[in-house]
């Protein structure tokens, strides 16, 4: 649980900071804190040599640094730094309380499901680069929850929403990250290739399941000698799970 306990101390420092930054304290909003935003901002820029709407530099810059981080540690921002996927984590643990038995997805459809977050991924890149606005803003729970029902928002139906994907995290550990989040999609090629990654000495692993079973995307660790799921958020989840000493290790390695 120790990894758990720093990690967890460092979301909480991180969403203490957005929420200062919502609630108006400092010069900078929050948004420009939305790495997403760099890629929102692309064609734009490409085009016309201007930030979409209410992007910047910082959107830009915040996505590339991600992209160079996917590469050396898989998705660590997910786990380590992003507020929602925080909010999510947490909400996957309360279900996991809440229900006795919470409802298995058929694997086949947990896999298609996920084309979801793909889909999600065009239709706001599609919509801003048309339109030159986000007006996806009230569809995406991080603006919804930080910005307190801002500009951009659908009243009801983002109210809706975020109740959808409240309920999706009590019944699905990582609802919106697993089928939904469009920078999980940006990132998913690249985290392939991360060269940090949990590896299974499979002489010490006794094949009891502990490590599967607390990771919260569900990967099969105990099934691979490597962890080069896209999924992976070297959350180390499943480290502080193993019972058996040096069975799972952080390690460099392709």
């Amino acid at each position: 649980m120790k990894t758990r306990y720093l990690r967890y101390a460092m979301l909480v420092i991180i969403l203490g900071l957005v929420v200062y930054l919502a609630l108006g304290y400092s010069s900078c909003s929050f948004e420009a804190f939305c790495p997403f935003g760099g890629m929102e901002s692309l064609w734009e820029l490409a085009t016309v040599g201007e930030f979409s709407c209410a992007l910047g530099p910082l959107n830009l810059s915040l996505l590339l640094a991600l992209l160079v981080l996917v590469l050396v540690s898989k998705k660590s921002f997910c786990g380590w730094a992003c507020p929602i996927g925080f909010l999510g984590e947490l909400s996957g643990r309360l279900g996991g309380k809440v229900w006795s038995s919470r409802p298995q997805i058929n694997p086949r459809l947990n896999l298609y499901l996920k084309l979801l977050r793909y889909v999600v991924l065009i239709l706001a890149l599609v919509f801003t680069f048309k339109t030159g606005e986000l007006i996806l803003r009230g569809y995406d729970p991080f603006y919804v929850i930080f910005s307190g029902l801002g500009h951009g928002t659908l009243g009801w139906v983002s109210y809706g929403i975020l109740a959808v994907l409240a309920l999706g995290a009590l019944l699905v550990p990582m609802f919106f990250c697993r089928y939904l989040c469009p920078l999980g999609a940006v990132f998913d090629p690249l985290s392939r290739l991360g060269f940090i990654k949990v590896t299974r000495n499979s002489e010490k692993c006794t094949a009891c399941g502990s490590c599967s079973l607390a990771c919260p995307h569900e990967i099969p660790v105990q099934s691979v000698l490597k962890v080069r799921h896209r999924d992976c958020t070297n959350c180390l989840e499943c480290v502080d799970a193993c019972q058996e000493s040096d069975a799972l290790k952080v390690k460099i390695t392709l």
